[in-house]
């Protein structure tokens, strides 16, 4: 390990040859303290001023989501109130109010801005964002990719036998027209079967009958939607702390994203030794000036399902104490929701 010595000499030098002057720790909180009441949060920044100033404009915040034990027994109240509605009109009682406002509470607790959630978690397991955000300098380039899946899909002679047959007869086709159909699909059936037969008793007989007919008997192929693929979100940034402050701020920063990604087991004895609470969530938006940016993508509640930290680059550095004078931190995260035409419309 190399160390750049003096207590605080190694953070000045490096600090004096990039501005003119380093803020004190007051300095600090008193421009965080303006830059908070202006935007209305409390963060982790890096850069510090990463929020207020004018020359950068864009970063990317990142909002711890955890589970709410207020909110979920709200939740299971108001759905009780809804069932009880359910099983006697008005729940023998319940006041025509209070049932509106059970369900809109439920109904509020299955959106994600503003969308109505498709995720189990989302919908059953309220939770609240935490005051504190971790606003980080914006990538040279950010990216977000769709996809629709898609996979081939055999449909034999019998399956498309019996599909024109149940569709004919619920056309009112006639029963003579439904029998020419079913003769003709029955022979092509009874004609692969025999080929199978003698192929499996003679090798090599399908093939003969193949090439002296000029033409092989195949399954039609067919290209069918599957499904909805979920987004994923890689982010990576590099720290150089400038002070002892944004060297203490960048160690928080990991420290946040790590602390909120694990979980710890729950409960006693053997089964407490098999459960796990459910890590804490993200919310995640690019903002500019203090605002969501509306010409980016949305980004739906997400968990941090893989995060590396590189300490040093091509060597290690580290200042008086061993701080480290570099730090990477890469990020990668996952859509809990499938995005569809509704999140599409409302600007994911």
């Amino acid at each position: 390990m190399i160390s750049i010595r003096g207590k605080l000499s190694g953070f000045n030098k490096l600090a004096s040859s990039i501005r003119p002057a380093v803020p004190t720790l007051r300095d600090t909180l008193v421009t965080a303290s303006r830059i908070h009441e202006k935007f209305s949060t409390t963060n982790l920044a890096y850069p510090l001023n990463v929020e207020g100033d004018p020359q950068q404009g864009h970063y990317i915040s990142f909002f711890v989501r955890v589970t709410s034990p207020a909110k979920l027994k709200a939740y299971k109240q108001a759905k009780s109130i809804i069932s009880a509605a359910a099983a006697d009109e008005f729940g023998g009682g319940i006041s025509r109010e209070a049932l509106l406002k059970a369900r809109k509470a439920v109904e509020s607790a299955k959106t994600s801005n503003g969308v109505k959630s498709n995720a189990i978690q989302i919908q059953n397991i309220p939770s609240v964002r935490l005051k504190t955000a971790i606003s980080l300098y914006m990538p040279p380039s950010v990216q977000v990719s769709y996809e629709t899946k898609y996979g081939e899909q055999e449909i034999g002679m019998l399956a498309e036998t019996g599909y024109d047959a149940i569709k004919g007869f619920m056309s009112g086709e006639s029963s003579k027209a439904l029998t020419m159909k079913a003769l003709e699909g029955g022979g092509q059936i009874v004609k692969q079967m025999a080929l199978a037969a003698i192929e499996t008793a003679a090798p090599g007989a399908k093939a003969l009958f193949a090439i002296d007919r000029g033409k092989v008997i195949t399954p039609k192929m067919e290209l069918m939607f599957e499904g909805i693929g979920r987004r994923n979100f890689s982010f990576s940034f590099v720290f150089i702390p400038k002070s002892e402050q944004e060297a203490q701020v960048i160690k928080d920063i990991v420290y946040q994203f790590k602390y909120h990604m694990a979980a710890n087991y729950v409960g006693g004895g053997a089964a407490g030794q098999r459960e796990m609470k459910i890590p804490s969530m993200f919310d995640i938006e690019y903002m500019h000036i203090g605002k969501q940016n509306q010409n980016l993508n949305k980004i739906s509640t997400c968990v941090l399902s893989k995060m590396d930290v590189e300490y040093g680059g091509d060597r290690y550095v580290a200042y008086e104490g061993g701080v480290p004078q570099t730090t990477k931190l890469s990020l990668s995260f996952s859509e809990m929701e499938i995005i569809t035409k509704d999140h599409i419309e409302a600007g994911f």
